[in-house]
């Protein structure tokens, strides 16, 4: 990295790190926002990346620093951290940030943790610990405004900069005397209504809500269906919960686009740059080898065609690229496919449409993609029929490559498993088997009209 990208007060930081001008530090880190001190991290050592963290904590910026670092980074760091700081830390951040902190520990030490905190902080944390990471309970904060139906305007004003001045809300939720969800009530509505009149008649009634198992998807979809900045979490008799958060969304977002590009990739999720050589190897091996089966297949398809292939040695020249392109076909197909059920566009029961769309697209660029190799073949080799087995092979595998770019995903989601996963190696396994079989197979039905100058 270049410290030239780092802001000016950054660099000034850096290098009073490295003076040991520690009292200097403390008066900057307030200037900076907590992602701009993550950055930091990046040009400090390992040993000294602790003592960094230390600093932070005493100005109470730790907390919101950790959480903008790469998971992997930030469960590194937070182990060689005391339970008490550990402690100090999660009583400054949202109960669903805690909750994610304290996950980076091992069992013995999170109880550990957890005896460091008040008997109401830790009933908090315990119930958030109850619900699934990738539901809405377990990404739901209970640090939300709500106030009785019953309340005027002026009360609810009143109580707001009373209570509620330093909180971090998105809206005001509006219950009745048993906390349930009766309404959401706009800071608009609130402000500029009459100060006299109740906020149930101010409210919006019965507001997009979930429920604590509704998987994070499908609570990120709310999001950008109804271009809301948080959800409601109510329980099976409609009491709120707690919220889910815009914040929290995105991080689902991210989550979500990385697990799709990792399957599609044969990568397992738990990986990260910051992983260990050992524990990549583990993840990545699996994969691979399913890989390795899959080229082997392909070898051995190629291997049915020896004998034509030493008569036309031009065609070991040729057949890469008839499985080149299908395997970059099946891969557009593959994307769009999973890309749309990732988004609830593609709906399972217009699963014919889309493969149909697919194929279609498959032979029209199998077209024009084979008359262009087929002439460049033509002016190369002077063979009419090469050219003609290019084009016809050029053709059908990219049709295929469409196939099976839009069946593989809709088959895993038929089957209850992530389109993604593993797809890219099905079909790319598709297309070269395949490709090589049609190409060779149309070049050995042929044989007699392959004459081609050496």
């Amino acid at each position: 990295m270049q410290s030239k990208k780092l802001k000016q007060t950054q660099r000034i930081i850096l290098r009073f790190f490295l003076m040991g001008s520690y009292e200097h530090i403390r008066r900057l880190i307030p200037k900076l926002r907590p992602a701009e001190l993550a950055e930091l991290m990046a040009y400090i050592r390992r040993p000294d990346q602790i003592r960094f963290l230390q600093l932070l904590f005493e100005v109470r910026m730790a907390a919101p620093t950790l959480r903008e670092l790469p998971t992997e980074l930030a469960k590194d760091l937070i182990n060689d951290v005391s339970d008490e700081t550990i402690s100090e830390i999660i009583r400054r951040l949202s109960p669903d940030d805690a909750v994610d902190i304290l996950a980076y520990l091992p069992e013995d030490r999170q109880e550990h943790v957890l005896n460091g905190l008040s008997g109401q902080e830790r009933w908090t944390l315990e119930r958030l610990r109850l619900y699934d990471q990738d539901t809405a309970g377990g990404r739901m904060t209970t640090e939300y405004v709500a106030f009785r139906q019953g309340m005027t305007a002026a009360e609810a004003l009143a109580e707001l900069r009373e209570k509620h001045q330093k909180s971090n809300f998105h809206y005001i939720y509006v219950v009745d005397e048993t906390n349930h969800l009766m309404g959401i009530l706009p800071l608009r509505n609130l402000v500029f209504g009459s100060g006299a009149i109740e906020i149930k008649d101010l409210m919006v009634p019965d507001p997009v809500k979930v429920h604590p198992d509704t998987p994070q998807e499908e609570v990120a979809r709310l999001v950008s269906d109804f271009d809301m900045l948080a959800v409601p979490v109510v329980d099976e008799e409609n009491r709120i919960l707690g919220v889910v958060t815009f914040d929290d969304i995105m991080d689902v977002m991210e989550e979500e686009a990385t697990e799709d590009m990792y399957h599609m990739a044969g990568l397992d999720t738990a990986e990260r740059v910051f992983t260990p050589v050992s524990r990549s190897v583990r993840l990545r091996v699996p994969w691979l080898i399913i890989n390795l089966g899959t080229a082997v297949l392909a070898a051995l398809t190629v291997s049915l065609f020896r004998e034509s292939i030493s008569k036309v040695v031009t065609l070991a020249v040729l057949m890469p690229i008839v499985a080149g392109m299908g395997g970059n076909a099946g891969s557009q197909s593959l994307t769009v496919v999973v890309r749309g059920l990732a988004l609830g566009e593609l709906e399972f029961a217009s699963r014919w449409k889309a493969i149909m769309k697919e194929v279609a697209v498959g032979f029209c660029t199998g077209s024009l993609n084979g008359l262009i190799i087929g002439i460049l073949a033509y002016l190369l080799y002077g063979n009419l029929w090469l050219s003609l087995i290019l084009f016809f092979a050029m053709v059908a595998n990219l049709v295929l490559a469409g196939l099976f770019g839009a069946l593989v995903p809709l088959m895993l989601r038929w089957a209850g498993k992530d389109p993604a996963l593993g797809s890219s190696i099905f079909v790319t396994t598709a297309t070269d088997v395949g490709g090589f079989f049609i190409f060779l197979g149309l070049a050995t039905l042929l044989m007699n009209y392959l004459h081609i100058p050496l």
